[in-house]
């Protein structure tokens, strides 16, 4: 019981410190932005030959502050999407703006083209009906993926994820973890498909009929 409340507040503190991290980014962002204007000042002010180097800052300066705005998505939602959004985002930036030869070029291009094929084939496979007629997915699934997936209305404010909503509701209804256990919100149907080490990893969602 000692260890279940501590390993509780542990993962409780985690949460906060990934959400002070991501204020800090977000303000980091915001200075970064501000700082964007400049650029023009430059272009305007640069000898035409060299424009083309200035606006290739910019469009770097750009494009890493996109990363940073989907590290912060990342490390709100806990969800596979948002790693590859932010991976995407990051090979895309040193395609644009790397001064790299053919050789890593064409490594950049296979790696975008590995992204999307994890995106298409690994992480919807995930979600695919299992022998309970219910959808997978990873716990660590936001739940504003997982409703606009499947067209339902969990409830935001009760977890980031839905392995945590899960978690959630069984500590309220003083349930105890397990493979295969259930809990009921929002007329769906949540099944605990695999747990390792005490934390919650694969569920299935079912949506009850009537």
């Amino acid at each position: 019981m000692f260890f279940e409340k501590l390993k509780s507040k542990t993962i409780k503190i985690i949460y906060y410190l990934e959400f002070i991290l991501a204020m800090f980014i977000i303000i980091s962002v915001i200075i970064g932005m501000i700082d964007l204007v400049k650029y023009f000042g430059l272009i305007f002010t640069t000898n035409p030959i060299d424009t083309y180097e200035v606006f290739q800052k910019f469009l770097g300066h750009v494009l890493l502050l996109v990363v940073g705005v989907e590290l912060v998505v990342m490390l709100v939602y806990h969800s596979p999407s948002s790693v590859i959004e932010v991976l995407l985002y990051a090979v895309a930036r040193k395609l644009l703006i790397g001064n790299q030869g053919m050789i890593d070029f064409m490594i950049g291009i296979v790696a975008i083209a590995a992204i999307f094929a994890i995106r298409k084939f690994l992480f919807v496979k995930d979600m695919t009906n299992g022998n309970d007629s219910g959808h997978r997915f990873s716990a660590a699934t936001s739940i504003q993926a997982i409703n606009e997936l499947m067209g339902i209305d969990i409830p935001e404010n009760l977890g980031n994820t839905i392995g945590g909503v899960a978690y959630k509701l069984a500590q309220e209804s003083g349930m105890q973890l397990y493979e295969g256990a259930e809990v009921k919100v929002a007329k769906v149907r949540i099944r605990i498909l695999k747990i390792k080490d005490g934390v919650i990893e694969k569920i299935s969602i079912k949506i009850n009929e009537g």
